[in-house]
């Protein structure tokens, strides 16, 4: 059977908060159509260039999955090493959370790219990989 992929029309807001300080059972919450509710700040993230957030439907041997990939380029720091999760505003105004208080969490990947002496700009590349039962969530965020 085929991958259906997703794609969000246009990103204009990214942040980050530690998965820890989440609400529990966000994802239950998400699968049985309740209101997922993001409580805590959330850190932004100055993004350059155009993010991507693609979302894919897969097979695994124990049932359906969703798989969210994020990729932007930022000159911030990101963490990789503590579990995080990611709020995602579209230009419609509709936010999405990436993770949750329980395992599994995002893995999150970063590249550096140090530039050129021509004028290309050194620039952070993260690209996070998210998959879970439901990976992307309709989100309220109370506090940003």
């Amino acid at each position: 059977m085929k991958n259906k992929n997703q794609s969000l029309p246009g990103i204009k807001y990214i942040g980050f908060v530690e998965t820890e300080k989440l609400s529990p059972n966000v994802m239950l919450k998400g699968i049985c159509g309740a209101p997922v509710g993001v409580y805590v700040d959330v850190t932004p993230v100055a993004f350059v260039g155009m993010p991507e957030c693609t979302i894919g439907d897969e097979y695994d041997s124990h049932g359906r999955l969703q798989a969210v990939e994020l990729k932007f380029a930022t000159n911030e720091f990101v963490p990789t090493t503590t579990p995080v999760a990611f709020v995602v505003t579209d230009v419609n105004g509709q936010s999405y959370l990436i993770g949750a208080q329980e395992p599994p969490h995002p893995v999150v990947k970063l590249t550096v790219n140090f530039g050129s002496p021509k004028g290309e700009s050194s620039v952070n590349l993260y690209e996070v990989k998210y998959v879970a039962i439901k990976a992307l969530l309709q989100c309220s965020v109370v506090a940003e």
